[in-house]
């Protein structure tokens, strides 16, 4: 790893922190999330690395296709006490998940057409207040000091009605106060919200294709590895990222192959987590896979 990605890993990585609710529908066909999640995991700082979008190239276990939920780790660096007029549950952020398909035309891996992508805005949660004996940091249960907090969110991918393809890519997107795809141009505690990582373990289900490469778009040629010479500004591949990889969880549910397989003669009614229902048509989602 160079020294360059070193220090980025340092600075913006040192989080750990504890898991809020979310909703898991579908059978899990891809999981790089740490199983317990500690208090806090490795991070990636959007802010702090001038980054847009973030994901990773995998390939997909099992033969369940249907897209149901995608579980992101993030790790949260903000405290309360800097946003007193805040509410104390949290700040309300969007963020985006997006699905692309894979481009083998080239010598490497490299991203293709856009298959789906969903926007949700989540309660990010504050990371605790510094504990006595921690500095700026918070001691957690296991006497422990950490800088961030790590939670779940999960996007709900079903109004998306998407085939999953074996192999994907991933990405992770949203906007902060200088930075994004649509910065904000003010200052705010989604500055020190990052993207949770994986480290030194392969993903439990499915498959981490290139554990040495993920695709990253930031605005600092000195980030990639090959010093922005393959792009700067454009979410592409990026090596030399060992024994990092994003923390995130995909679920699917078997495709339908007649309408026979569905109940209501084709047709299914299912509600988002927004609590808005939508009915699903043609390669529907099976009753036997929702738990209904």
């Amino acid at each position: 790893m160079t020294s360059k990605r070193l220090l980025v890993l340092t600075v913006m990585l040192v989080l750990f922190g504890a898991t809020s609710a979310f909703a898991q529908v579908g059978t899990t066909v891809y999981n790089h999330i740490p199983n317990p999640l500690p208090p806090n995991v490795p991070s990636l700082g959007f802010q702090a690395t001038q980054t847009a979008e973030f994901g990773d190239y995998v390939f997909l276990a099992g033969t369940d296709r249907r897209a149901a939920t995608g579980i992101v780790t993030m790790s949260d660096w903000a405290i309360h006490s800097n946003y007193p007029s805040l509410p104390a549950a949290g700040f309300n952020h969007p963020i985006t998940l997006s699905i692309y398909a894979v481009n083998h035309s080239g010598p490497n891996p490299a991203l293709g057409a856009l298959l789906g992508r969903v926007t949700q805005t989540f309660l990010i949660p504050w990371r605790p207040e510094p504990s006595p004996g921690c500095g700026t940091a918070w001691r957690a249960s296991d006497n422990l000091c950490y800088n961030g907090l790590a939670f779940k969110i999960s996007f709900d991918l079903r109004s998306l009605a998407l085939t999953l393809p074996n192999e994907l890519i991933f990405g992770v997107a949203f906007n902060t106060n200088t930075w994004g795809y649509n910065p904000i141009g003010l200052p705010g505690p989604y500055e020190s919200l990052n993207v949770g990582l994986a480290t030194g373990t392969p993903a439990s289900v499915g498959l981490d294709v290139e554990p040495d490469a993920l695709f990253w778009n930031t605005s600092t040629p000195s980030n990639y590895t090959d010093g922005g010479a393959g792009g700067v500004g454009i979410f592409r591949r990026d090596d030399n990222w060992s024994p990092y990889a994003p923390a995130v969880q995909l679920t699917a549910f078997t495709v339908a192959t007649s309408k026979d397989a569905c109940k209501n003669g084709g047709w299914e009614t299912l509600t988002r987590a927004d609590g808005s229902i939508f009915k699903n048509q043609g390669d529907c989602i099976q009753y036997v896979n929702t738990g209904k």
